[in-house]
């Protein structure tokens, strides 16, 4: 089973290639266009260096935020493109639960990880989760924080919010949804792909223009 997977919920772009849930190969691009002009290279790029075709694979799994307002609607819109065209299997998977599977692989010892990711108007997203086999449940809801609001989160916390404004020893910052860790969790949940193309990104947030 070939599963391509993608996140553009954060300025980085990034796509992967996994058979099963082992990762082929991953590109990760930053930059505020990484998105809208990169996105379809790089996928012809991950998919010609493993050498196969765009017609092989058998499950598509998109990051579903929550993130970037654009940088999801892109992301959401070209991998829906791709599986309907292909009649494809898809399957959305939450960004933040991603990171906090990379997270537990980083820290293997850990029972309980906090992950926030930034939201872009001086707040952050929140979750706390635990692991579950090769997947990673989640034990409190997604909620929308502001920054001052982090001494509020007890325990070992990683996230893409920059360090200097997370007063927290136990903080490690530098992790975006990566699309591998998409990947391993579409496979965990392969079950629930399909061909239900109507699924929306998690915002959790309006849309403020600023």
């Amino acid at each position: 089973m070939y599963i391509l997977a993608t996140d553009t919920s954060t300025d980085y772009a990034s796509v992967a290639l996994l058979e099963k849930n082992r990762i082929l190969f991953e590109l990760n691009e930053s930059g505020k266009h990484a998105h809208n002009k990169r996105l379809f290279d790089m996928i012809s790029e991950l998919v010609g260096q493993c050498g196969i075709s765009i017609r092989d694979i058998d499950l598509f799994a998109i990051g579903a935020g929550p993130g970037s307002f654009t940088g999801l609607r892109v992301g959401v819109s070209a991998i829906k493109g791709i599986a309907i065209g292909l009649n494809k299997k898809i399957i959305p998977v939450s960004s933040i639960d991603a990171v906090a599977l990379n997270a537990f692989s980083d820290f293997p010892d850990e029972k309980e990880i906090n992950v926030i990711l930034e939201g872009r108007q001086k707040d952050f997203f929140h979750a706390k989760y635990t692991p579950e086999g090769k997947d990673v449940k989640k034990i409190s809801e997604i909620i929308v924080r502001p920054y001052e609001d982090y001494s509020y989160i007890n325990g070992v916390t990683v996230g893409n919010v920059p360090v200097e404004l997370i007063g927290s020893e136990y903080y490690s910052g530098g992790y975006n949804p990566k699309a591998g860790c998409i990947g391993r969790l579409a496979y965990s949940r392969k079950d629930e792909g399909g061909y239900d193309y109507n699924f929306e990104p998690e915002y959790y947030k309006e849309f403020k223009i600023r």
